[in-house]
């Protein structure tokens, strides 16, 4: 009896959809917050399948470790070879790689320079850049490899989200002005950080240099540690006031995806109302 290509297209696209069922399987055990676990008619409620299928396509996940399934309960929970993943799968990344697509995004799109700026002692330090296309990418050579953190969208977007210790290491080195326009005053500083670690993102309007303007966002590991941060600088003619906030939403959402490129889970989203500056 001879086959067509639909009878052998079968069973490949049933094999697929019984992968993508145990992977939806598995993201429910993830994302379910309860320590005990779920049942196999819990899971099932949540995939829209019955019961019995939810055993079928457990079987191979516990097999792997990828779950487990307490003894006395029968609940699931995400098993060791699920733990095992996640460590393969951190200890291959590092920020400035999973930062290289996001910064390319940012610069197309918003016609400005895009950095990825890390940590370094009380400055921040820049570990990647792509210059915007025409006259705003000069601003790219304006900004220097590294900078203070309390005058600069990098630096305040860091220290919003950083341990207290490190914003009181800030104060107490003092709070030297860049420009004119510069936070020198401690109780200032706490006060824009409040706001920055509320709304999500930071602004330098003109403080690290008088013609420039700059939007920053945090980026977290899956520790929850702020990492570095994602920005966009322009000369102030060319990011007026205006479209700081257009600029926000996109370092924010570029942040935000390479916060959860790196496991961490995204902070704050854009508060339209809420800017300094701008």
């Amino acid at each position: 009896m001879s086959t067509t290509p639909d009878d052998e297209a079968r069973p490949a696209r049933n094999e697929s959809l019984s992968l993508r069922r145990a992977l939806a399987l598995l993201d429910v055990c993830a994302q379910d917050s309860d320590p005990a676990g779920l049942t196999a008619a819990e899971i099932g409620r949540r995939l829209d399948v019955h019961k019995s299928t939810v055993l079928r396509l457990a079987a191979p996940l516990l097999e792997a470790e990828l779950l487990r399934r307490d003894a006395s309960t029968s609940r699931f929970r995400l098993g060791p070879g699920a733990l095992r993943l996640g460590h393969a799968y951190l200890a291959s990344l590092d920020v400035e790689t999973v930062a290289a697509g996001p910064l390319d995004d940012l610069a197309r799109t918003s016609g400005c320079t895009s950095i990825l700026s890390v940590p370094d002692g009380l400055q921040v330090r820049v570990a990647g850049r792509r210059p915007a296309p025409g006259a705003a990418g000069r601003a790219a050579g304006r900004v220097p490899a590294s900078v203070p953190m309390h005058c600069s969208a990098s630096g305040k977007a860091i220290l919003s989200f950083a341990a207290p210790s490190l914003v009181d290491r800030a104060v107490a080195a003092g709070l030297q002005a860049a420009t004119p326009r510069s936070i020198t005053d401690p109780g200032e500083l706490r006060a824009e950080l409040m706001r920055t670690r509320r709304r999500g993102f930071a602004v330098d309007d003109r403080e690290l240099d008088p013609d420039l303007r700059a939007v920053a966002a945090p980026v977290l590991d899956h520790t929850g540690d702020v990492v570095g941060a994602l920005s966009v600088v322009a000369p102030a003619a060319r990011m007026p006031a205006a479209v700081v906030q257009e600029h926000a939403r996109a370092v924010v959402h570029a942040a935000r995806t390479v916060t959860r490129h790196l496991g961490g889970v995204a902070g704050p989203g854009v508060d339209v109302h809420a800017r300094r500056g701008a």
